[in-house]
């Protein structure tokens, strides 16, 4: 049976008993003052019991009233449909009104690349690898740089005193319109990589001039980035050239003492017949040693390049000092490897010890064996040096020089796809939703207050007669 209240249960049985009572003044004030209660209370007892379904308006007794509690809530939502109908149209009314009083919003929009101008990206060498199946984000680096400088304070604050935005927003301070504007503002990455700039503003050429504005300061910004990362580029490098130069110029010099002292030019062509062997190993370890040592100092100029210009947590830094540390670790195995080797050989070779700390050959360039261990040990270390020196000259020559040109270069680095254009149709408010979204709310909260109006009425009756 459906959830009545005491009375309203009393006020049921009665008609069951009295049906007359329905339609006849009398009979119903003669049972309710049998009863203990006036002819009024009666009346408003069937009242609440025609409202609810339980007895119609011809006066019989519903027996669909004993349902369950869902046909119960139908019946009774099917009962309050006016009122939930009055209460949405209402709503629906108020929301078209104020969505046409909402003011209108325009959004320009951009869409820009790198050009890579000016920029020292250290992961170039990696762009052909799947980075992002090993989890790394497959957004552009100078990407990822545009959206930091167009999000950064320096921009936003340009913006708001360019466009007067605390007056134009109605905002408290500075911080406030920034803030406003930042939420106005939208950058995207698209899927193919390039970033969307986007502003909102009531008035539509505003909203271009806004976005035009954001890209001439991303790309002065940017060219200063790039400007100052060359010079510490360029100051690193012409600082390691010439003290590539003096310890050129040094081991020259004693390379030149060593042969004037000595008479040893060539000391591998004066013993080939002894040495042929070991020339051709010699000369094979130290290529690799010559290469190994040039790998070494390029990557000493990339690890305090990126020293220079990225942040000390960042995964490149360490990525290059281990690669520093590996190459500095073989370089000495195999200088280590390159001594003892031909120590071990030219000692073999003469059968004894050199006890002789400078050694002079007597009969001109003609070595004896028991010179030959020393003397050469010092040629092949001085002629080596001067050819690695040589080597890194060669290197860094062309490095400092191409510094010097990106450096001095100034150049746009943003590549504009799409140029802002003045809008045509708005982008905000979108009142079908908002038209749409209240009445649903409406329908929900109209819904709820029935039903929670029926189900409550006992707990509220206890609580007004507590």
């Amino acid at each position: 049976m459906v959830n009545l209240s005491e009375h309203e249960r009393k006020a049921y049985e009665l008609i069951q008993k009295h049906p007359e009572i329905l339609n006849d003044r009398e009979a119903r004030a003669a049972v309710a003052a049998h009863h203990g209660m006036t002819e009024k209370t009666l009346r408003n007892r069937i009242g609440e019991l025609r409202r609810f379904g339980l007895v119609t308006q011809e006066g019989t007794i519903n027996s669909q009233g004993e349902s369950t509690r869902r046909e119960e809530n139908i019946f009774l939502l099917w009962a309050r449909r006016w009122f939930i109908i009055k209460n949405v149209a209402v709503v629906a009314v108020l929301s078209v009104i104020i969505s046409l009083l909402m003011p209108k919003w325009y959004s320009s929009q951009a869409v820009i690349l790198s050009s890579g101008a000016g920029r020292f990206n250290l992961l170039s060498a990696f762009a052909n690898l799947p980075l992002n199946e090993f989890g790394f984000s497959p957004v552009n680096e100078d990407i990822s740089s545009f959206i930091s400088i167009l999000q950064s304070r320096s921009v936003k604050e340009n913006m708001v005193e360019r466009f007067d935005l605390v007056e134009r927003y109605g905002s408290r301070d500075v911080e406030y319109a920034m803030m406003e504007f930042e939420g106005n503002t939208e950058l995207r990455v698209t899927d193919e990589g390039a970033l969307a700039v986007a502003v909102l503003d009531r008035e539509p050429e505003v909203a271009m001039k806004m976005v035009q504005e954001m890209l001439s300061q991303l790309d002065l910004i940017n060219r200063r980035l790039s400007r100052e990362q060359g010079k510490y580029n360029r100051q690193f490098l012409e600082e390691r050239l010439e003290q590539t130069r003096v310890d050129l110029s040094s081991a020259e010099e004693e390379l030149k003492l060593f042969q004037q002292k000595t008479g040893v030019v060539d000391i591998l062509a004066q013993v080939t017949a002894q040495l042929e062997a070991y020339g051709q190993l010699h000369s094979q370890e130290l290529q690799a040693y010559t290469e190994l040592y040039s790998q070494r100092a390029q990557t000493e100029v990339q690890l305090n390049t990126v020293r220079a210009t990225l942040t000390p947590d960042n995964p490149t830094i360490r990525h290059y000092e281990v690669l520093y540390s590996e190459q500095d670790k073989q370089l000495r195995s195999l200088s280590q490897k390159l001594d003892s080797e031909l120590e071990n050989l030219l000692l073999s070779s003469n059968g004894q010890n050199v006890e002789s700390d400078d050694v002079q050959s007597s009969e001109g360039i003609w070595l004896s064996m028991a010179s030959f261990p020393e003397l050469g040990m010092r040629s092949v270390r001085l002629m080596r040096e001067v050819e690695v020196q040589s080597k890194l000259l060669e290197i860094l020559v062309p490095q400092y020089e191409q510094a010097r040109m990106e450096e001095s270069k100034n150049i746009p680095t943003v590549q504009v796809i799409d140029e802002p254009k003045v809008p045509l149709n708005k982008a905000k408010p979108k009142r079908m939703f908002i038209v749409l979204g209240a009445v649903f709310m409406a329908t929900v909260f109209s819904t709820g207050y029935v039903l929670t109006e029926y189900h409550t009425r006992d707990l509220r009756k206890r609580l007004g007669s507590a």
